[in-house]
């Protein structure tokens, strides 16, 4: 539960304090032992739901890693952090964790109790920077991961929207012609014109229909519309999605090429980091489509068994012929874990150019589609007045 506390440390002033803790007593014992005499305490039923996708981790590195670098210790950091910090479930997440620090943890050990925060990839490579006395290395390099890992589907996010705003603007066309003006269309021609072809027909009597179950159309589309935002929020529908991908040719393997080139880039960086080669495979599972996790498991066991890294990964199907050649000539060098950020950098340049050159594709023919569809029903709606006009003639 999160408590409130108004508390107040000498030579500063009165201010509040956010704190998630099980009782009001350890939530007083957290505040004191952070140098804070509590004044005031309210509890608060909300508790914190905080996700990992919210808590800003690469800012969070960032910052951090300035600090250590500029002399601070890691408590003082934390300390620091939490001060500047205005979101309260952000600075409550930051105490928490400076309260278990300064009670004798290691920062991985305190990382691991707010799984909701902290991912297991980050915690990993702390505990393993830990062992070496390198914090502030780790945290530049997980920080540059993240924003390196993430680039190929801001790409895609971007090339998305232009297409997604036409579309929008497309079907909001469709329903003011349906709803309003094919409905008066077909009034005037109830009464001036006796023949119709079977089209507008058709046409006339899905505007009628539309007319007089508008609302009702409308419930339906904005129900449908949440019924598809909440399947989307759950991670099994959209591993369904991806997992229909997969089947689609050439799609398919563009999907694939990108859950390899995050796999890469991942393994790369806990490589870097000093984790062994099957203490990461291990924990890069989750980052591949469930049609490749069996995959992984096969390579793992192979590795287990002396089998050569590169040669794992090709038998199991987990390489491309570039990443395979990169593999075998990082396994000669003894850098492994360069030439899978190699592999990892060139299969996203690759995915990029595929998605700009598809966009460029794909806006036009998005264009015609709609124009044809919107199109169509002008003329439809007209093609009797011509007809009519004709006739006078």
């Amino acid at each position: 539960m999160q408590y409130q506390l108004r508390v107040i440390r000498e030579g500063s002033k009165p201010s509040q304090l956010q704190l998630d803790a099980a009782n009001e007593t350890e939530a007083k014992n957290y505040a004191e032992q952070q140098g804070y005499t509590v004044l005031r305490t309210a509890s608060s039923k909300r508790r914190l739901s905080l996700k990992s996708d919210n808590f800003p981790l690469m800012l969070f590195c960032q910052e951090l890693r300035i600090l250590l670098e500029a002399g601070l210790s890691l408590p003082d950091g934390l300390d620091t952090l939490a001060e500047k910090e205005t979101d309260n479930e952000t600075r409550s997440v930051i105490q928490r964790l400076l309260l278990m620090v300064r009670e004798g943890k290691t920062f991985s050990d305190a990382m691991s109790g707010l799984p909701a925060a902290f991912p297991e990839l980050f915690i990993a490579t702390i505990r393993a920077a830990e062992t070496t006395g390198n914090l502030p290395e780790a945290l530049s390099r997980y920080s540059q991961y993240l924003e390196q890992v993430d680039v190929l589907k801001k790409r895609i996010v971007s090339a998305s929207i232009y297409p997604a705003l036409v579309l929008a603007f497309g079907v909001l066309v469709f329903i003011f012609l349906m709803t309003y003006v094919v409905p008066r269309f077909s009034r005037i021609y109830e009464s001036h014109v006796s023949h119709l072809s079977f089209t507008t027909k058709i046409l006339l009597g899905a505007g009628n229909f539309f007319e007089q179950n508008g609302w009702m159309v409308l419930i339906c589309l904005a129900l449908f519309a949440g019924l598809l935002t909440t399947l989307l929020s759950r991670s099994e529908f959209r591993a369904r999605i991806l997992d229909g991908l997969w089947k689609i040719p050439y799609l398919g393997e563009k999907v694939r090429i990108y859950h390899l080139s995050r796999l890469y880039r991942t393994f790369s960086m806990l490589l870097k980091s000093g984790i062994p080669v099957v203490t990461g495979l291990s924990m890069v599972n989750s980052l591949l489509g469930s049609s490749l996790q069996a995959n992984l498991g096969r390579a793992k066991l192979l590795i287990t068994e002396g089998q050569s890294f590169s040669e794992a990964f090709s038998s199991s199907g987990l390489t491309t012929p570039v990443a395979l050649r990169l593999f075998r000539v990082g396994e000669r060098t003894g850098k492994l874990e360069s030439m899978m950020e190699r592999a990892a950098t060139f299969h996203e340049e690759q995915m990029m150019r595929w998605v700009d050159a598809f966009t460029k594709l794909f806006e036009p023919l998005l264009m015609a589609a709609l124009g044809i569809v919107i199109g169509g029903i002008v003329l439809m709606m007209y093609l009797p007045i011509f007809e009519l006009a004709s006739g006078l003639e």
